[in-house]
């Protein structure tokens, strides 16, 4: 029992030690987010709601959709519906931060196609999908 508490215990004092400032630090943390808010325009609350949004709303469409693949949740158009309302809340949180970052969602779109198209100029290739 001795072992497994000792391992347990280096290794959370490996993952402390591997800890930004950030992390372990209110004072820090504090300091970070008025330099974010000052750097959105007094906007951190409004990018803070839509990045902890996008995660748990993509993490949402994810759940479902392992139901589907791997649980043999029903094919139902209730269940594609409810895919699609929550993508429709993916939407949202982006639109929350764009207006954080004080841009259209249409130039984040544009710029994704010119990503897109610059490193796939003749269609998809699996050299290039490290990059």
């Amino acid at each position: 029992m001795n072992e497994i508490k000792d391992f347990l215990s280096n290794y959370c004092k490996s993952v402390d030690s591997v800890t930004s400032e950030n992390s372990r630090n209110d004072r820090v943390f504090f300091e970070q987010m008025q330099k974010l808010s000052a750097w959105l325009n007094g906007n951190y609350s409004r990018m803070d709601t839509a990045m902890t949004g996008l995660a748990g709303e993509v993490g949402e469409c994810c759940d479902l959709w392992k139901k589907l693949k791997f649980q043999g949740k029903d094919l139902s158009e209730e269940n594609r519906q409810k895919l699609i309302d929550e993508l429709g809340d993916v939407c949202w949180y982006l639109s929350q931060a764009a207006m954080a970052l004080g841009i259209g969602i249409e130039e984040i779109i544009e710029k994704n196609m010119q990503k897109i198209i610059t490193r796939y100029p003749n269609g998809f290739s699996p050299a290039h999908t490290n990059k």
